[in-house]
């Protein structure tokens, strides 16, 4: 019984180790420099999907633009059953890029053409609402 139970343990101490690796900063700097290619990192922001709540299916979070400076956002979620869908909206909420339609796309270019705060936005699949696996992130670079 107590070898069952010590195997078990290792287990969901390796679940959790596999679990938090997928939202470590050195697997977020990795991604980061692989999807922002020419452009310069900015910053980042990750958290665990069960520090936003269980009940929560869209995570929101804002960053700041200059105007006429080039962006590239890019999806940086991890361990989640299906790719994410994410969407980014300008200032006054109106929609600039969705990846509902082909959820292959990750990243998005543009050029700012005003400065303020804009909104990225993750909708999260039903099937992972409880998981804690799973790595909301994103990152920002500009030219």
């Amino acid at each position: 019984m107590k070898k069952i139970f010590l195997i078990c343990s290792i287990a969901l101490a390796s679940i959790v180790q596999i679990a938090q690796a997928q939202c470590s900063d050195k697997t977020i700097k990795r991604l980061c420099k692989d999807g922002l290619g020419t452009y310069i990192f900015e910053s980042a922001a990750f958290k665990p999907l069960t520090a936003f709540g269980a009940k929560k299916n869209v995570v929101e979070a804002a960053f700041s633009v200059y105007s006429q400076e080039s962006y590239r956002v890019l999806n940086l979620c991890q361990g989640f059953s299906d790719v994410i869908e994410f969407s980014i909206y300008d200032t006054e909420h109106n929609l600039l890029f969705s990846n509902k339609t082909d959820k292959t796309v990750k990243s998005y270019d543009f050029v700012a053409q005003k400065s303020g705060d804009f909104t990225i936005e993750f909708r999260i699949p039903p099937a992972d609402m409880k998981s804690t696996s799973c790595c909301v992130a994103f990152a920002i670079g500009y030219k």
